[in-house]
């Protein structure tokens, strides 16, 4: 049926066939892997990285909360020294330690004698009106008000300090 001279034509050309394919199979495979490889190592390399970052980002983190707890602390002991300072004078004052007074206008037409200046030395010292225990513990309420608002201020700040520089390092990275 077929031609004998063809038959090994035949062999030879479906055999060159076969080794060609069996050729870009191969190619195609150690392509695909050399592909894989690479995407493999790319990944390897990308996680790499984000695990450096994370790291960063919880030392810094750590960082930021150790700030935040001495912040914290001295926001709480400014806020006692304020109350301490503030029943220390009250106490002083009441127990006659310590006298708080204001300035007043002399009524008009009155000299200062000699005896409103015991220390005689003629300097004419300006009239001074003692302030009543209610008067002064609201004076020093209200100052103490005053340096509990400076302290929450200097907390305030503190907080956006730590903050602002946990943010720098953020970016940086």
């Amino acid at each position: 049926m077929i031609n004998s001279k063809l038959v090994p034509i035949i062999v030879v050309v479906a055999l060159l066939g076969l080794s060609h394919g069996l050729a870009y199979w191969s190619g195609q495979s150690a392509e695909r892997q050399d592909q894989q490889l690479a995407a493999v190592t790319r990944e390897r390399d990308d996680n790499a990285a984000i695990n450096d970052l994370q790291q960063q980002l919880r030392r810094a983190e750590s960082a930021a909360a150790g700030q935040l707890l001495a912040a914290e602390t001295r926001y709480r002991e400014g806020l006692l020294n304020v109350q301490a300072e503030k029943n220390r004078i009250l106490a002083d004052h009441v127990a006659g330690r310590q006298r708080m007074s204001v300035p007043v206008k002399a009524a008009s037409g009155t000299t200062a004698s000699a005896a409103a200046n015991p220390a005689g030395d003629g300097a004419d010292p300006a009239p001074r009106a003692e302030l009543s225990h209610e008067a002064a513990e609201f004076l020093v309420g209200l100052a103490a008000e005053s340096d509990a608002v400076a302290v929450e201020l200097n907390r305030c700040a503190d907080r956006v300090d730590i903050y602002e520089r946990l943010l720098i390092k953020e970016e940086g990275s």
